[in-house]
């Protein structure tokens, strides 16, 4: 497990990217409601401007381990990204903004949604 720290106050940077993949993941209820829900309750939390409702894209190819639905959320300041690969127990997520927040807050609040079991992050700061 990696520690972030929270990467407040990067004035002159162009932003953050919070990745995560997180595993061990309660999938059995997933649907596009739920994650709705996710992208709503974490753009309050971080305090992220969400642009319109999600998109979504359900993989119903014949590669078992791509299968599921993943979504797309416009914010103010970029994106939210969200895979969810049930046969895996995984989700892969990226937050992309301009506007800084904190990643130790977006890391933890990920994981409790999802339930994960171990996750392993990496922080980028754009310049």
């Amino acid at each position: 497990m990696n520690e972030t720290k929270p990467h407040l106050g990067y004035k002159g940077n162009y932003g953050l990217e919070l990745i995560m993949d997180l595993k061990g993941c309660d999938l059995s209820d997933l649907s596009r409601e739920k994650l709705k829900r996710f992208f709503v309750e974490l753009c309050d939390l971080i305090k992220m401007v969400r642009h319109g409702d999600p998109f979504y894209w359900e993989d119903t190819s014949d590669i078992p381990h791509l299968q599921g639905i993943s979504g797309f959320q416009f914010i103010e300041t970029s994106n939210v990204v969200c895979h969810p690969l049930p046969i895996l127990k995984a989700v892969y997520l990226n937050i992309f903004s301009c506007k800084e927040f904190d990643t130790d807050e977006a890391l933890k609040f990920c994981k409790d949604f999802w339930g994960a079991t171990s996750e392993n992050h990496t922080v980028i700061t754009r310049v």
